[in-house]
């Protein structure tokens, strides 16, 4: 396997990667999130929650009260848990697989259900401010996509492992060369 840094360098390419390197690892949450972000009341039905995830292709939705306070998250992974049987519903009720019309009253009855009563209440967040390598190194720990961006409570944007990865290639295009 061909490593993408060169491997030698005169002494002023040195310093310059280096500073490079100092730079990118400096490189704030701010500089890289997306401030524009889907956010929905804790009363909205799951139903235009996976309107939302569909249409925008969305992972998550951030749930906050009137005062763009974060109060929850909820995930594709939430709403399929909520939506589909368990392999023990489906054991007990096997007319879900030989009637459709069981499993559209379900879907129909959960569709209703407001995003507060499934969505996770205690969301991982990082500042705006933190170094994006240590908000990437965070998703990495805790197994999420994208974390909510947060200052005094209020949601300001999202950041995903895909904003840090695009931040990591504009700072080494040359890396990126073949």
């Amino acid at each position: 396997i061909k490593s993408p840094l060169p491997r030698r360098r005169h002494k002023a390419n040195a310093i310059l990667w280096r500073y490079e390197l100092l730079r990118c690892t400096n490189m704030k949450v701010l500089e890289l999130m997306n401030p524009k972000v889907i956010t929905v009341g804790p009363k909205t039905p799951l139903r235009e929650i996976l309107q939302l995830m569909l249409r925008y292709h969305l992972n998550g939705v951030l749930v906050v009260d009137g005062e763009q306070k974060l109060e929850g998250v909820v995930t594709y992974s939430d709403l399929s848990r909520k939506l589909l049987p368990t392999q023990k519903e489906l054991m007990e009720h096997e007319e879900y697989l030989t009637t459709p019309q069981l499993m559209e009253d379900r879907f129909r009855d959960i569709a209703n259900v407001p995003v507060d009563q499934i969505m996770t209440r205690n969301v991982i967040t990082v500042s705006p401010d933190l170094e994006a390598l240590k908000a990437g190194a965070t998703m990495i720990a805790h197994r999420v996509k994208q974390l909510p961006v947060v200052r005094n409570h209020k949601v300001m944007g999202i950041i995903s492992h895909t904003d840090i990865g695009w931040g990591l290639m504009m700072q080494y295009p040359e890396c990126m060369k073949g």
